[in-house]
């Protein structure tokens, strides 16, 4: 049996990230997958610089949409080619905690407001030595604004 390429090996390790910081909001992740340069951009949420920034983004996420989770489409694969792992998603969850206001249109800026966000995503990976140096998505900003009453549909 042959040794895994770099490919698979970035794989795996894109692949555990996700099931543990996007799907199950296991923060402490980040400390053992990314560099200590690690940035994470989401036009949604703008960038956020090194590990505690963006385990922070998460935290702060889930005190507003405490059910909030994004899984891994299946049966698409993880696309891997030499540094680069693209991932494709769907997630989402419902308002049920804090006023948020890490929106950049908009804001819920009352706890509790019950309106729900359903949206599919495509992230870009780099890695670098066996750790995720960058993660840049784009996350259909524009559905889950409109789902959030935050942006108004033409009629």
């Amino acid at each position: 049996m042959s040794a895994p390429t770099l490919q698979e090996k970035n794989r795996r390790i894109v692949a555990r990230y996700w099931e543990e910081f996007w799907t199950k909001g296991n923060t402490e992740v980040v400390d053992e997958l990314c560099s200590d340069e690690f940035t994470v951009f989401y036009p949604m949420h703008g960038r956020s610089e090194g590990k505690e920034a963006a385990k922070q983004s998460l935290i702060n996420f889930k005190k507003a949409f405490p059910d909030v989770s994004f899984k891994l489409l299946s049966p698409f694969p993880l696309i891997a080619e030499n540094d680069y792992v693209v991932a494709r998603w769907f997630g989402g969850g419902k308002h049920t905690g804090e006023a948020f206001f890490d929106l950049p249109v908009g804001s819920l800026p009352f706890p509790n407001s019950g309106k729900e966000m359903r949206f599919p995503g495509t992230t870009i990976f780099k890695l670098r030595n066996g750790k995720i140096v960058e993660e840049v998505g784009e996350e259909s900003a524009l559905v889950a604004l409109q789902q959030l009453g935050l942006l108004k549909m033409n009629s």
